[in-house]
């Protein structure tokens, strides 16, 4: 389940190019790469399957900037899901 990374440092288009491209980065590479002011997460869109996540409302499409980790927490404790209808609410 990679992300979408648009690069943002010269470093870094001079590595990935000018466009927003999709990368499975591991949790370290993926923070090292951000902290470091080298990339930032382009946001998708999630469908909120949780009743208890403040993100959104249950059943809704949200659009969302997750790191790798917080992702995989929220996929795997069922409260959002990758989507592909469009977005109701815009979260970053």
């Amino acid at each position: 389940m990679g992300n979408a990374y648009r690069p943002v440092s010269d470093r870094a288009r001079a590595l990935f190019g000018e466009d927003v491209f999709a990368a499975d980065l591991t949790a370290t590479e993926e923070s090292d790469q951000i902290a470091g002011g080298h990339l930032e997460i382009v946001p998708r869109a999630y469908r909120v399957l949780s009743d208890n996540y403040s993100a959104g409302k249950q059943d809704t499409v949200v659009d969302l900037a997750l790191r790798v980790e917080q992702e995989a927490a929220l996929v795997q404790g069922g409260h959002i899901e990758r989507a592909d209808r469009p977005t109701t609410n815009k979260k970053g």
